[in-house]
């Protein structure tokens, strides 16, 4: 009977406990959707949002840019990602700065937000085999970024938003939301095609010009070489199928004056 009892009883204290956890948990994500940030959140904004993604660019082993590990997983969405992510960290440090105060200009920071989350949380979505098999060796916790920054410019972009559509008639929050949407995947998109054909048209002239002409496209290519990655490991192919001594020098000293390697380490790289 006294284990009847005492059954009973740990089992109610159990329910009660879980139920306690569940609603902690629930209180804890209203906070982080209420209309005013606190500092801590804001701390944690800013170190997350703006100051990580940093960080993880510059850092970045094999996404985007080519640092030792072969061909990068995204190198021809290069210039794309960058160019978003600086919108997506401009327009968050507004927000946090500005607020409210930014007026109807918060439909279009909420709408560039929106964008971003969306794109974070695409990024952590394809990144995660790659965090979840670098975990062994603890850097893949980094991979994991993405998805808090996801829901940093969520957070943020719904605050925006509420507030934008409190102030506006609902025609005017929505085209301040798509105009914002339109934007930080606009501009991007514009300028990755734009250097995308300067960078084309550079490489066919050091490839296929004479040394003047291929030493101007090298040049010219040194403001933009760390954008095209993957179009300067064109040189370093082309460098491993060259069989004219003088043509192979020419394409290593070009390789060095863009990116500054070694065109013969890249080519063993990329071939390995």
């Amino acid at each position: 009977m006294n284990e009847q009892i005492f059954s009973r009883t740990g089992a109610t204290g159990d329910g009660l406990a879980q139920r306690a956890k569940q609603e902690r948990w629930r209180a804890f994500m209203r906070r982080q959707f209420r209309g005013e940030a606190t500092p801590a959140q804001m701390i944690f904004d800013i170190t997350v949002g703006m100051v990580l993604p940093i960080l993880c660019l510059v850092f970045d082993p094999f996404v985007f840019r080519a640092n030792g590990f072969g061909r990068p997983l995204a190198a021809q969405f290069q210039l794309f990602a960058y160019t978003l992510i600086a919108i997506e960290i401009v327009a968050l440090g507004v927000w946090l700065g500005a607020g409210k105060r930014a007026e109807e200009w918060c439909g279009v920071l909420g709408g560039i937000m929106w964008t971003g989350a969306l794109f974070s949380a695409v990024v952590g979505v394809i990144l995660l085999p790659f965090s979840i098999l670098g975990l062994m060796f603890f850097i893949g916790i980094f991979g994991f970024t993405p998805f808090l920054t996801a829901f940093i410019y969520w957070r943020n972009a719904r605050r925006a938003l509420a507030f934008a559509g409190a102030q506006v008639p609902r025609a005017g929050f929505f085209v301040t939301l798509l105009l914002g949407a339109t934007l930080s995947l606009g501009m991007p998109s514009f300028a990755h095609w734009r250097v995308g054909k300067f960078v084309e048209r550079s490489l066919v002239e050091v490839l296929e010009g004479d040394d003047a002409r291929a030493n101007a496209a090298a040049h010219r290519l040194r403001l933009a070489g760390w954008l095209a990655s993957s179009q300067t490991d064109q040189l370093a192919l082309a460098y491993g199928r060259e069989t004219d001594p003088a043509r192979k020098a020419r394409l290593a000293r070009v390789y060095r004056e863009i990116t500054g390697g070694d065109i013969e380490h890249r080519w063993l790289v990329l071939t390995d």
